[in-house]
């Protein structure tokens, strides 16, 4: 029989786990196992936004450049906000992570709604910006003329649901947080799956819609978001779910201590993402210097790319739960030996997706575009990319073990001098100064990615987390 103990917080009273739950000696196998159980969900769902993302450029891929552009502007603004809730759903991650480690569900609880409800609130400030003014956001990275009037057109109905998307995010980082992969692979699975269902119907006018285009893949974006919004939801109200038992009345109060420990946990973690928003505004410039065409074979190379870093993104949320709720069991030995699990994984995860890169990147682009004077320049691209696949996957496991145990600063500083000591000043120098060939901006990335490897396993090492945590 096990050995409960139960412990009062203000909250109320909550189950612990036991000393012999915490302390249970497992063989490489079994956590592999579990590894693979968390991991797997995740997996599966990037790939499927993947490949939803092929379909998606491929609906959209044969009605110009300026579509193809139009669309990657206004997603990049998306992906500035995406930032912020990334950032706050990591932070939401990192607390569940560590209560779940102690057995405080109350928190896990409270953890959930509280950022639920803020993240909405703060979304619907972004999206009324947005439609009042979309050219302000736009010009930030260059665009003019039909590009910024169909971009902007474009961005008004992708930031309609931006409110949905930020519950998404941090649905699925609490949910990740208490270990459970699978519930937001149920919401991102049948999100894509409207996404591309509406998708096809919009853009191509089937089933007696009107036929229409690149505004049909955005209404579609906004529409799919909205629904699976409403899943989430309802699955974290079920029993067990990270909102089972709330009140509704206390769905828009807030507590100082829960607000604190996720915000700032979540704001560094916010700030790293919009590091890479930022930078990626200032290469866009840059690359649209060398032309309309570059612009758009880069953004078909981003998503060929996807088809190596989206599998092993999982790692990283799961090197950040395993080390947060570990650490926060004091389970140091447990926590080690599943982060050299979680390593080896994306290591060799890593070989098979840099080699698809760098073997295969015609054969990708070729299933988005016909447009050879695009795949010629986008190969260049990937075959950079599928190099760096390593580097870059590696350092985000690194970053995941220092954020779970509560230093979500250093992955922070590590991106940002990734990104503005070698990625930015190379892509500029390239585009304004040199006159180098865009292979040389491409070159930047792959640069950032090595340079960012060093940088975290220097301060995971330094630190030495396991025995200097910080308790969120």
């Amino acid at each position: 029989m096990k050995n409960e103990t139960l412990n009062y917080t203000e909250c109320g009273w909550i189950k612990m786990e036991t000393v012999n739950e915490i302390k249970k000696e497992e063989t490489k196998w079994e956590i592999r196992k579990e590894i693979f159980k968390m991991i797997f969900p995740i997996m599966t769902a990037n790939i499927f936004e993947m490949l939803v993302g092929f379909i998606s450029m491929a609906l959209i891929g044969n009605l110009g450049f300026i579509a193809i552009g139009a669309m990657g502007l206004s997603t990049r603004v998306r992906g500035i906000v995406w930032a912020i809730y990334k950032g706050i759903g990591i932070g939401v991650q990192v607390v569940i992570a560590q209560a779940l480690g102690r057995g405080d569900h109350v928190k896990i609880r409270e953890a959930s709604r509280q950022t639920l409800s803020s993240i909405f609130l703060i979304s619907i400030v972004f999206t009324v910006t947005m439609w009042i003014w979309p050219e302000a956001w736009l010009t930030v990275f260059g665009a003019k003329g039909e590009l910024l009037s169909v971009g902007s057109h474009i961005l008004r109905i992708v930031a309609s649901g931006l409110p949905f998307l930020g519950l998404i995010i941090v649905l699925s980082g609490a949910m990740q947080g208490k270990g459970d992969a699978i519930t937001p692979l149920i919401i991102s699975g049948v999100m894509n799956l409207l996404n591309v269902s509406f998708g096809i119907v919009l853009v191509n006018g089937l089933m007696g819609a009107p036929k229409l285009g690149l505004e049909g893949a955005a209404i579609a974006m906004a529409i799919s978001q909205f629904l699976a919004s409403i899943l989430g939801i309802g699955l974290a109200l079920r029993k067990n779910g990270i909102l089972y038992g709330l009140n509704p009345k206390n769905v828009f109060k807030f507590t100082e201590t829960i607000m604190t420990s996720v915000y700032r946990t979540g704001i560094p973690s916010a700030l790293e993402s919009l590091f890479w928003q930022v930078s990626s505004i200032l290469l866009i410039r840059a690359i649209l210097t060398y032309g309309d065409n570059v612009y758009a074979a880069y953004q078909l190379g981003l998503q060929a790319e996807s088809i190596a870093y989206m599998p092993a993104a999982g790692f990283g949320i799961a090197a950040t739960a395993y080390i947060g709720r570990f650490i926060g069991a004091n389970d140091v030995k447990r926590a080690k030996r599943y982060f050299k699990e979680v390593a080896i994984g994306v290591f060799m995860i890593s070989i098979i997706g840099g080699g698809i890169l760098v073997l295969l990147p015609a054969q990708l682009l070729g299933m988005m575009t016909q447009d050879a004077s695009l795949i010629d320049i986008a190969v260049v691209y990937m075959v950079i990319c599928g190099f760096a696949q390593i580097p870059q996957n590696l350092a985000g496991v690194l970053g995941g073990a220092l954020r779970g145990a509560g230093y979500t600063k250093i992955p922070m500083y590590t991106a940002g001098i990734g990104l503005y000591g070698v990625r930015v000043p190379v892509a500029l120098l390239s585009a304004y100064v040199m006159d180098f060939p865009i292979f040389m901006v491409f070159l930047a990335i792959g640069l950032d990615m090595g340079i960012r490897l060093i940088l975290s396993s220097f301060f995971y090492y330094k630190i030495n987390i396991y025995d200097h945590p910080r308790m969120v």
